[in-house]
């Protein structure tokens, strides 16, 4: 484990699950009807990510920008006084109320979700908050962009650019909505279909294209490595040097793969920071990956203590044998 804090950077989302059961439609539309048992709110988007790596103890700072309103106010109240895997908060000012995303879920799947907030930094959000200190002194830095603007930030992407050139692992997972990765990081991570939309052309058939599709981004960002993530067919890793590697993903039950990214990313990060390859650290975090799907997905992910952590398969399981319980009584 890295004794240097991981910083996290990127956009910062409010996420709350309301779930409950459908028996019945709506009167008047053919809608299902929630009969809610519970409402919980989580981190989102970075903050997730940032969650997650503090979870597993290494010591995290998260640089984001928050809107001063009750629900900014709410998140950032989520990540405050994680003592036993410390979170620090660095925060510029955001416009536009914060991006709260909140699902209704039934039977352990998404009905709807609705978004609301727009969640964007303010010009010069991060001009007091001395990155190019703080990403020195990172022992990885991992770019969870959500397409809402602080991985664009001139300050932010200089001070990314001064870190991967001294050396820093920088793991950018980016957005379609988002800037593209400064040159030089040591991985970029995009899903199949953030590659596709950065390359242009039809989705790969098979890993021998997909590796090609990853060559391509290689060169097109100047990266060291690209890995893209293939869901349930695990990952391949495409090297500047030409070199490849295609960690498999274990077989797991369907599950909400909510979350299945941050947690990803977040992985590759910690094991950069611990001294892994990028192939080693690719081939963990798909694991890790595989295992927070079959635990439920980011739906399952709660404060337990001072740590936002996902409970066992045999505790999800007897939260849902309760809930039932709890309705049908």
């Amino acid at each position: 484990m890295s004794a240097r804090p991981i910083v996290v950077v990127g956009d910062a989302i409010l996420d709350v699950d309301v779930v409950g059961t459908v028996e019945r439609l709506c009167p008047d539309a053919p809608a299902p009807v929630l009969d809610v048992v519970d409402e919980a709110a989580r981190p989102g988007g970075a903050a997730l990510a940032a969650a997650l790596v503090a979870g597993r103890g290494t010591p995290v700072r998260l640089v984001t920008a928050l809107d001063a309103d009750e629900p900014g106010r709410r998140l950032a109240g989520l990540l405050d006084g994680l003592d036993d895997a410390p979170l620090e908060l660095l925060v510029g000012p955001a416009d536009g109320g914060t991006l709260v995303k909140c699902r209704m879920r039934a039977g352990g799947r998404t009905l709807l979700r609705t978004d609301r907030g727009r969640g964007e930094p303010v010009a010069g959000f991060a001009d007091g908050l001395d990155l190019g200190r703080v990403c020195a002194a990172a022992g990885a830095v991992l770019v969870s962009d959500y397409g809402r603007g602080v991985a664009a930030d001139r300050r932010v992407r200089a001070a990314l650019r001064r870190a991967a050139a001294r050396g820093v692992p920088v793991v950018w997972d980016p957005h379609p909505r988002g800037p593209e990765p400064v040159p030089g990081v040591t991985v970029v991570t995009p899903n199949l279909g953030e590659a596709c939309d950065a390359a242009g052309g039809a989705p790969p058939r098979g890993h021998d294209e997909a590796l090609a599709l990853a060559g391509r981004l290689v060169g097109r960002w100047g990266a060291g490595a690209v890995a893209v993530t293939l869901g349930r067919d695990g990952a391949v890793v495409r090297h500047r040097d030409g070199g490849s590697s295609e960690p498999a993903a274990p077989v797991v039950p369907e599950a909400d793969p909510c979350g299945a990214g941050d947690h990803f990313a977040g992985g590759v990060a910690a094991a950069l920071a611990a001294g892994a390859g990028v192939d080693e650290a690719v081939a963990e975090a798909v694991l890790g990956a595989a295992g927070f799907v079959a635990r439920g997905g980011g739906a399952t992910v709660r404060r337990t203590g001072n740590r936002w952590v996902q409970p066992s398969q045999a505790q999800t399981r007897s939260a849902r044998r309760r809930a039932r319980l709890t309705v049908t009584s």
